[in-house]
């Protein structure tokens, strides 16, 4: 069976939105989150979250998304 890896989007808490591939459902992604905020003051930054998530999912990586005309 194909392992599937799913696109979040999401905001930090510099107000940037990033893009991040990940194996992870979303409600794991949810309690990593939290987790990530008790260890980090209640703030989550895009660069050290993904760094953070590699823990959990050494595939995770953070992605850039273009648009596609034809």
């Amino acid at each position: 069976m194909e392992k599937t890896c799913v696109i979040y989007r999401f905001f930090d808490d510099h107000e940037e939105k990033h893009y991040v591939n990940s194996s992870l459902d979303h409600q794991e992604l949810e309690e990593l989150v939290e987790k990530f905020k008790k260890e980090n003051k209640d703030k989550v930054f895009a660069k050290e979250f993904i760094n953070f998530l590699h823990t959990y999912d050494p595939e995770a990586m953070e992605v850039e998304v273009r648009d596609f005309f034809f």
